[in-house]
C-alpha cells in the first residue's frame, strides 16, 4: 500500500476550465498553484514506478470549515495530478474508490491510500 499526504485540498475540477483572454488560454493561478505544489509533495513521497493493474483508492479530505464542496470534481482534479506525478498509468486503472470528508476547523489536506484492488466481480 502507498499513502500520500497533500497539504492542501483539490481544486475542484469545476473550477479547472482553462479560460480564455485576449484569444490566449491559460489555467487559472489557484489551479496552477494548486498542480505544481500537488506534484512536489507527491515527487518528494513517491519515486517508484506507476502503480500497474487494478487498483483500489482511499481519499481523506481534511476540510478547514463547512463550506460545500463537491467531492467528485476534487477527486477528478486528485486523479490527474497523480497520472501526472507518476503514481498511476491512467485513472481507468481505478476500480474501487472510498472517499471521507471531515473538518477540522481552519486544518486541510489530502491523504491519499493506493493499494491493489482485491473486491468485487471480477467476471461480471
Amino acid at each position: 500500500m502507498i499513502e500520500l499526504r497533500l497539504s492542501m485540498l483539490p481544486v475542484p475540477k469545476s473550477n479547472r476550465y482553462i479560460r480564455k483572454k485576449g484569444g490566449k488560454v491559460f489555467k487559472p493561478p489557484r489551479v496552477k498553484n494548486w498542480e505544481v505544489r500537488a506534484l512536489w509533495e507527491i515527487k518528494e513521497q513517491y519515486s517508484g514506478e506507476p502503480i500497474e493493474g487494478k487498483i483500489s483508492i482511499y481519499v481523506e479530505l481534511l476540510l478547514p470549515n463547512h463550506r460545500r464542496r463537491d467531492i467528485d470534481n476534487m477527486l477528478k482534479s486528485l486523479w490527474d495530478i497523480l497520472e501526472k506525478g507518476g503514481v498511476i498509468k491512467n485513472d481507468s486503472q481505478i476500480y474501487e474508490v472510498r472517499t471521507i470528508k471531515k473538518v477540522v476547523k481552519g486544518q486541510q489536506g489530502t491523504v491519499v491510500r493506493l493499494g491493489a484492488f482485491k473486491h468485487g466481480f471480477e467476471n461480471s
